[in-house]
C-alpha cells in the first residue's frame, strides 16, 4: 500500500518522540509551562501514532477501537513502569493522556461520518483541559517575561500563579486594601508548621544587569515578624540543596510597611564554592524563621522588582 507524505511525517515524528519517554523531561525545578507542555506531548505522540497506523489500515469497528484502547493502556502502563527505573515519576495522568491521544488520532484519521464527527468532538473535549493548561501557563510565562524587571506585582491571575505555597501551611489571597503599586497586593497567612512560607518560582529574565532586589512587606501587628528570604539558581536546586550553596537572609518586619532591599552582588557571591548564576535564578522563597510560629501570622507583600 502506498503511504502518503503525511504518513511519512507522522512516522518520522513518532520515531523522534519515542526516546523522550525515557530521557530528558522536566524535573521539580522546571517551569510550569515546560511541565504542562511535556504532559501534552503524550497526546501528540499517540495521536500521530494512530494517524500513522490508519494510513495503512483504517480502524473502523468498535471492536478495533476497544482493542487499540486496551493496547494504549497497556503500553502506557508499561512506559510508566520503565520510567520508574530511569529517574522519572510514574503518572496515571500520562496513561490517560495516552488514551486520549489514541482516540484523537483514531477518529480524525478515518473517513468522516456524522457519528465519527461526534466522536471527533468528544476526543477534542477530552484533551481540552490539558491543552488549556499549556495555553494558560504560556500566557502566564509571557506576562512575567514582558513585565520584567518587575518580578511580581500580584495584579493579575497570571502573576498570582507564580506564587507557590503548601496549602496545608499557608493561605494566600489577593487584597485591594493594602498595596504600594497597581491596585492590589497579596495577603499571606502563615500557619504554625515548620518552615511555612511561599515561593516566587521561575526564571523570567537575566538578573545580571541589576543592582538591587526590592520588596515591599506590610506587617499589620505590633509584634515584629522574623522571616527568611532564600534565593537560589537552578544549579543549586538540581544539586544537593546545600544551605551554603544559596543566598539566605533573615529579615525582621516591624509594624507597617517595610521596604526590603538586597544587594544583588551579595546574592551573586552567596554560594561558598562558586558564583550564583544570575541569568538562571530559579526563584525566591520567603518563609518563617526557626521551627515554626507559635500562632498563625499575616503579612502582605507587593512590588517585587529588580533595580
Amino acid at each position: 500500500m502506498k503511504v502518503s507524505l503525511p504518513a511519512w511525517l507522522s512516522g518520522l515524528c513518532v520515531l523522534v518522540l519515542v526516546p523522550f519517554f525515557f530521557v530528558g523531561g522536566p524535573d521539580a525545578s522546571s517551569s510550569v509551562l515546560l511541565k504542562n507542555a511535556w504532559n501534552f506531548g503524550h497526546i501528540i505522540f499517540f495521536s500521530l501514532l494512530l494517524l500513522l497506523v490508519q494510513s495503512f489500515k483504517p480502524l473502523v469497528s468498535w471492536k478495533q477501537w476497544l482493542v487499540v484502547t486496551i493496547i494504549a493502556i497497556a503500553i502506557g502502563a508499561g512506559i510508566e513502569f520503565v520510567q520508574s527505573f530511569v529517574g522519572r515519576n510514574a503518572s496515571v495522568d500520562d496513561v490517560l493522556h495516552n488514551v486520549f491521544g489514541v482516540w484523537l488520532g483514531l477518529f480524525w484519521g478515518q473517513k468522516a461520518s456524522r457519528f465519527i464527527w461526534c466522536l471527533r468532538v468528544v476526543s477534542c473535549l477530552l484533551i481540552a483541559p490539558a491543552a488549556w493548561l499549556v495555553i494558560d501557563s504560556a500566557v502566564a510565562h509571557a506576562t512575567l517575561r514582558y513585565q520584567f524587571p518587575l518580578l511580581n506585582g500580584f495584579e493579575s491571575r497570571q502573576e498570582l500563579q507564580q506564587l507557590q505555597a503548601n496549602t496545608a501551611q499557608v493561605i494566600t489571597q489577593p487584597t485591594h486594601t493594602l498595596h504600594t503599586q497597581g491596585v492590589q497586593a497579596v495577603q499571606i497567612t502563615l500557619g504554625t508548621l515548620p518552615y511555612a512560607g511561599v515561593a516566587l518560582t521561575g526564571n523570567y529574565g537575566d538578573w545580571s544587569p541589576y543592582r538591587i532586589l526590592a520588596m515591599d512587606f506590610y506587617n499589620p501587628e505590633v509584634e515584629s515578624l522574623e522571616l527568611v528570604i532564600k534565593i537560589s539558581d537552578y544549579a543549586h536546586d538540581r544539586g544537593d540543596n546545600n544551605f551554603n550553596d544559596r543566598f539566605n537572609r533573615r529579615i525582621m518586619l516591624l509594624q507597617g510597611w517595610n521596604q526590603v532591599q538586597i544587594e544583588l552582588q551579595e546574592v551573586r557571591s552567596a554560594p561558598r564554592q562558586r558564583v550564583m548564576q544570575m541569568d538562571q535564578i530559579s526563584g525566591i522563597t520567603i518563609f518563617a524563621a526557626g521551627l515554626g510560629l507559635p500562632r498563625a501570622r499575616v503579612f502582605y507583600i507587593d512590588n517585587v522588582k529588580l533595580q
